[in-house]
């Protein structure tokens, strides 16, 4: 009869895949923390007027002098 299966066991674990899966996600987390850090100063910065449509630092068409920190 079916009703005592012995127990299929687990596969091995690949350490070298855990390792690149780890790797890889603290790379996507610093990846977030720098994109959320660098959308708080870009926020901050058209609240105060440095970047934007009607920014002093900007011409007509988009065409400015002032590029995200950089003057030309």
């Amino acid at each position: 009869m079916g009703i005592f299966k012995p127990k299929i066991p687990s596969p091995p674990k690949d350490e070298e895949l855990e390792r690149q899966m780890k790797e890889r996600r603290e790379e996507e987390e610093a990846e977030k923390k720098r994109k959320a850090e660098e959308d708080k100063e870009r926020k901050w910065r058209k609240s105060e007027g440095m970047i934007g449509s009607r920014s002093l630092f900007s011409r007509a068409g988009g065409k400015g002098f002032y590029y995200e920190g950089k003057e030309q």
